[in-house]
């Protein structure tokens, strides 16, 4: 366990080499990466951990912080947890804002950094659509039908969702199925005394995800663009060739023209890691291995 102010991280490392830090979306943890940390533990010392307030790093404290900084901060206290003075760093989604919060306040402890389709979308005009979307998936959490939210942003990061998922009578079902499942193995777990699988772990962050991260993320986090245009850390962001229109893909295209740092392509959508691992694993290496002077 990983102590920070206000919450303690379980941390996970595998392999040897340069350190690699991975930072998980909203709702994931360490185990997103499960099939990706083999991988790309033949060439790295893989770092992955659940963020604060997520599956097994618990809040020790009920109001404890969950502010972009703050994550920020906490990714570099994982570094420190390890004797890692400098680290390559793989943000997903959410994870990727905390990854360019390290590009503009931690640059000297990066080697690198790969910024994969941020949800800034306080970069696009209020009333674009990718911004709309957003804010009414939130709209949802904040009126307490938070399991209907998380269907709908389920569907978001599927780069060809079931028609089920797009309609707010699917995912109403989607959302009553949920609880009845998540129900059911709270009581199998009871008895049979074995940890959640990660997508129960996903599903049980999700409350957190859509009514606290959502909004700290996407709307009360501005990233200070003056401190990434002076940043001494390499980095990029990036996106999935099949994430083309959705809310995470055009921020990281803008900011790639605002800062003249190329956005790089990786092969499917919002998580490759999970879809395509060996392409995924493949893509990345090579991006971290241009970093090098």
């Amino acid at each position: 366990m990983v102590v920070v102010p206000g919450a303690r991280l379980h941390a996970e490392r595998t392999g040897d080499g340069p350190a690699l830090l991975l930072i998980s979306g909203g709702g994931g943890d360490a185990g997103m990466y499960a099939d990706v940390i083999p991988l790309l533990a033949r060439t790295f010392t893989v770092i992955a951990y659940d963020r604060r307030g997520n599956s097994r790093s618990p809040f020790t404290e009920p109001d404890a912080s969950l502010t972009v900084p703050r994550q920020a901060a906490d990714a570099v206290a994982v570094l420190d947890h390890y004797g890692f003075e400098h680290a390559y760093v793989f943000g997903n989604s959410g994870g990727a804002i905390i990854a360019l919060e390290m590009v503009a306040r931690h640059p000297g402890r990066l080697l690198g950094a790969v910024v994969h389709e941020p949800p800034l979308v306080r970069l696009l005009a209020p009333d674009s659509r990718e911004r709309r979307e957003i804010e009414r998936i939130g709209r949802l959490a904040q009126d307490g039908r938070v399991m209907r939210a998380y269907a709908a942003f389920g569907a978001m990061t599927l780069p060809d969702p079931p028609r089920l998922f797009l309609s707010p009578t699917g995912q109403a079902v989607i959302a009553a199925a949920t609880h009845v499942m998540l129900a059911w193995g709270n009581l199998v777990r009871k008895i049979t005394r074995r940890e959640p699988d990660v997508m129960t772990r996903q599903l049980r962050n999700a409350d957190l995800t859509m009514r606290r991260e959502l909004p700290a993320f996407c709307f009360d986090y501005r990233p200070d663009l003056a401190a990434l245009a002076a940043t001494t850390a390499p980095w990029c962001p990036a996106t999935g060739r099949d994430s083309v229109g959705k809310p995470y893909y055009a921020p990281a295209h803008l900011m790639s023209e605002r800062f003249g740092v190329p956005c790089q392509e990786f092969p499917g959508g919002h998580v490759p890691y999970l879809q395509q691992p060996e392409e995924f694993t493949a893509t990345l290496t090579k991006l971290l291995e241009g970093f090098q002077p």
